[in-house]
């Protein structure tokens, strides 16, 4: 009878080797401003391998991209106009026809169903109602009511108050929506030079903290409670019993988050970074008592200054059978966001404890370009591993660019000794 190396006790980690190899996604993007957005991951083609989608603001008012995973090689193709002042993007089935379609700020675009015999066929693009106009920061597709079918949550600080909306989208022709907030801004009004709050939720900050088996929400000043069965009722805020995010800053106190058991003791975890603004900081809060005590644990940091910590992923990155963290420094040069002279950096937080037991130690995969202003993970290759998709969104070199990390990470297995 073969013996399972993974989580046997005879069994354990004796080395790790993070390795990873560089790839051209596109080495120059379209336009020569500003602005990429749209970013997601999925097979959209549906043969086998995970394709990526990109816009870019200055190209028609918002031209969108799909880009064609061809074994490692990828072909750009047009998918439709977006909004020139969007970011956030999501990928799900909406209409449950088993293709993913993509979500931006105020519009879906439908998948046509037929790419990966007709890549270039237009995808038809609808709009959606209550679809916020100022820019939606954060974007994403979760099944918060586990009706088995996704809803779709944006924030935009410019509109209202600051508003955190989530869309019904079970008439995929004709969304409903409720306002989990729309005094956002408030919640840091008693922080100077807050400005307001940026972003908080992306790119996984949702999950069930409290035990009730209904996803929440994470935001920089603290986490909104979902209702549960009450559908309709008010989601409760509950502030952090301790301060979030960095002033003064450009846009905003602004955070990178995703939720995640970190230590499987059974509930789910936090993990953030301070982003859009230097000197950002990487965090993981252990949840105790589902959501009664939330302790605060920085993790290290790499040599200072640093700059925005604007990418974030949660995963097994070295394949040893607990959760890592990557995170890496957007290459934007404006002031406040990026020190002068530093080479931004993209990292990973490894876990060289165990799964109950974490400890995470700083390992630098990247220095200099390309930068790191968002990224996507996924087995991009289909060897079973996590790999990184990463987009520039403000150039610091000749070109904007999207780019392909091939995870090469091998871990060796030893026989511990009675």
């Amino acid at each position: 009878m073969a013996l399972q190396l993974q989580g046997n006790p005879l069994f354990s980690q004796q080395m790790r080797n993070l390795s990873w190899l560089h790839h051209s996604i596109d080495s120059i993007l379209p336009g020569s401003s500003y602005g990429t957005s749209g970013f997601t991951l999925a097979d959209f083609d549906r043969d086998g391998d995970l394709d990526i989608t990109i816009s870019r603001k200055e190209i028609k008012g918002g031209q969108v991209y799909w880009y064609e995973n061809r074994s490692g090689s990828w072909k750009r193709h047009e998918l439709g106009i977006s909004d020139e002042r969007q970011l956030g993007a999501a990928k799900t089935d909406i209409n449950s026809d088993g293709y993913p379609d993509l979500v931006v700020g105020r519009y879906w675009f439908e998948n046509p169903r037929v790419l990966n015999r007709l890549p270039d066929s237009s995808w038809t693009r609808w709009t959606y109602s209550g679809g916020l106009s100022y820019e939606n920061h954060d974007l994403i597709a979760a099944d918060f009511n586990n009706d088995g079918r996704d809803e779709i949550l944006s924030y935009s600080q410019d509109a209202g108050g600051g508003i955190l909306r989530l869309y019904s989208t079970i008439f995929h022709q004709d969304w409903s929506y409720q306002d989990i907030s729309d005094t956002v801004n408030a919640t840091v009004s008693q922080v100077e030079g807050s400005k307001g709050i940026h972003g908080g939720f992306s790119p996984h900050g949702i999950g069930d903290l409290n035990g009730d088996k209904f996803a929440d929400i994470i935001m920089p000043a603290g986490w909104y409670r979902n209702p549960g069965k009450n559908n309709g009722r008010t989601w409760q805020y509950n502030p952090w019993p301790f301060l979030t995010g960095i002033t003064p800053n450009l846009y905003g106190i602004s955070i990178r988050s995703w939720v995640a058991d970190m230590d499987s003791d059974g509930d789910k975890d936090i993990v953030y970074t301070d982003c859009d603004v230097e000197g950002s900081q990487g965090y993981w809060i252990r949840n105790k008592r589902n959501g009664k005590e939330f302790i605060r644990i920085p993790l290290p940091s790499p040599d200072k200054p640093t700059g925005s910590f604007h990418s974030l992923a949660v995963a097994d990155f070295d394949n040893d059978g607990d959760l890592d963290i990557f995170s890496g420094e957007q290459e934007d040069p404006d002031k406040g966001m990026k020190p002068e002279g530093m080479k931004e950096r993209g990292f990973i937080w490894e876990n060289t404890g165990s799964r109950r037991k974490p400890v995470f130690e700083l390992r630098i995969i990247q220095v200099d370009n390309p930068g790191w202003h968002d990224i996507q993970v996924g087995d991009v290759d289909g060897d079973g591993d996590q790999d990184i998709v990463s987009k520039v969104w403000n150039k610091d070199g000749l070109y904007y660019h999207a780019d392909y990390w091939e995870n090469r990470t091998i871990v060796k297995q030893t026989v511990k000794e009675n």
